[in-house]
């Protein structure tokens, strides 16, 4: 690939992403089912240390992203990839790789064998659509992948009646306009899933319009005549061809656990890579798995080697999640183009933070995003974070050229005598508006963090409500610590205590601006 001669949409679709430095670029590399073997570990060692800064990113979308990587070394590094069978995944809007958790084979929970399935569904990351898609499996309602928020279609196994296949959810998705996936249909087995995966790929190109996603064919069509659509012909088998992972296991693992090791925003440098490459081989199974919360996990790791495993870790710097809050995930943060501020600081004040508080409970979730994208989950968390930037209109200064309504995915913006006004209750601050105008009309009026609180995965999935926002750093430690506090208090996470108390008790708790108000709950 030649990045010159390609626009930054182009390259996007092909899992090279612009970043602010000049000639910078991180690449998107595609896990096969979210796992990906020891020796390519080791590749991607080499390649961060080689061509980038030494590290890369465990992301949400459950693949490594290798930052800083100079526009002349992109082809380079697509080499050095192919030699360990590797490729790169994708961004904008097109086929994303699949997102599947563990099979039955490994993970205690998993009703169904989700690889299997997810081998076969695989195949649509080579389907030309020119919409974002992204497809999920996980094994059991516990949903690791939170399938139902992060995927347009999502696969939940399920067991009813003796009978295991999967529930189907549809729409799911993040960023300004977030939305929780509607069940569609129920105890789908591998073959009635598939068809509907494809009769989802053919709606999508009669019916779909030019950045439209699942959730929007809902919105737009109904969900009545989605469903319908999605449910058509369910026996037909689709022809498809398995993409055969190469870490699927024959037998079942039994008396054997899945080791979560910490990495605070998803980092992992070329050193700690190698090591855990190394425990994978010594300890586990070959392979390590790529969590959606950012922390590496390797499955098949007898619980005896995890003193022994605990001190190889420590040599490179990193720990067993096993103690503490859960891993603090965050985007790109401050060298993203659309970041509005840099979340990794904040996050790694808030991890001092719980150690300096005692607080030693793995169900604590936090994490960060750079901007309302929300990369870094923070709609489902206990508390969550998001960059934002207000946008003021100087009317003077304003040409009327429309080019922020092309880019509001809200539709917060309208033109008024030929000048743009802003539905500030719509706007989701953004700031892209901010971004395109040439006339430099829209400008920042304040920028900080939004606060949102009550996220939950699993079977009783919720997005997290908005309390606050343009908060300093300080400003969200504060509140952070209170919500520390209140979670071991009330000993239930942030949606069982907004259901219990409310959310404006919550509120009246959490925010720095309270500070006269009685902390009682």
């Amino acid at each position: 690939m030649t990045v010159e001669h390609k626009s930054i949409e182009e390259l996007r679709s092909c899992g090279v992403v612009k970043l602010r430095d000049k000639d910078m670029y991180a690449l998107w590399v595609k896990t096969a089912c979210g796992n990906m073997t020891s020796r390519q570990f080791r590749k991607l060692s080499e390649i961060t240390e080689n061509y980038a800064r030494g590290y890369l990113l465990f992301t949400t979308r459950q693949i490594p992203i290798i930052p800083f990587i100079h526009s002349r070394d992109v082809e380079k590094v697509q080499e050095e990839l192919s030699t360990v069978y590797l490729i790169l995944d994708r961004c904008g809007p097109t086929v994303r790789g699949i997102n599947v958790c563990y099979d039955d084979k490994v993970c205690p929970y998993a009703v169904t064998d989700g690889l299997s399935l997810g081998e076969k569904l695989d195949n649509f990351f080579y389907a030309p659509l020119s919409h974002k898609v992204k497809i999920g499996v996980a094994g059991c309602p516990r949903d690791c992948i939170v399938s139902r928020v992060l995927t347009d279609i999502g696969f939940v196994g399920v067991g009813r009646d003796g009978t295991k296949g999967y529930d189907v959810y549809y729409g799911g998705r993040l960023g300004v306009n977030p939305f929780v996936g509607q069940k569609v249909a129920e105890s789908l087995n591998e073959t009635e899933s598939v068809r509907l995966v494809q009769n989802f790929f053919d709606f999508m190109n009669q019916e779909g319009k030019p950045g439209e996603r699942a959730a929007d064919l809902i919105k737009r069509l109904g969900f009545d005549r989605v469903q319908q659509e999605l449910n058509k012909n369910l026996r037909e088998r689709a022809i498809l061809e398995p993409i055969k992972c190469k870490t699927r296991l024959k037998s079942k693992e039994t008396d054997k656990i899945i080791l979560r090791i910490r990495a605070t925003c998803g980092e992992v440098n070329a050193d700690q890579l190698r090591k855990i490459a190394d425990i994978a081989d010594k300890y586990g199974l070959g392979f390590v798995h790529f969590a959606v919360r950012g922390a590496p996990e390797i499955p098949g790791v007898d619980k005896n080697h995890l003193e022994a495993i605990r001190e190889e870790l420590g040599r490179v710097g990193m720990q067993i999640l096993d103690t503490g809050i859960d891993n603090l995930q965050s985007c790109f943060g401050s060298y993203c183009t659309e970041s509005n501020v840099a979340p990794q600081p904040l996050l790694r004040k808030i991890e001092k933070l719980a150690e300096e508080l005692g607080i030693n409970d793995l169900n604590i979730k936090i994490s960060a995003s750079g901007c309302p994208n929300s990369c870094g989950i923070a709609h489902l968390n206990d508390i969550g974070f998001m960059g934002v930037v207000e946008p003021e209109v100087d009317a003077g200064k304003c040409n009327g050229c429309e080019l922020c309504l092309a880019v509001c995915k809200r539709k917060a913006i309208r033109m008024v005598n030929d000048v743009a006004m802003i539905d500030k209750e719509n706007c989701r601050n953004c700031g892209q508006c901010i971004t395109v105008c040439p006339a430099n009309a829209i400008a920042e009026k304040r920028r900080g963090f939004a606060v949102l609180v009550g996220g939950r995965e699993g079977e009783d999935t919720r997005l997290g409500e908005t309390i606050a926002q343009f908060l300093s750093e300080g400003e969200a430690l504060k509140v952070t610590e209170r919500a520390l506090r209140l979670l071991q208090e009330k000993r239930s996470d942030m949606g069982g205590i907004i259901d219990k108390i409310g959310i404006e008790r919550v509120k009246q708790f959490l925010l720095p601006a309270q500070d006269s108000v009685s902390s009682k709950v």
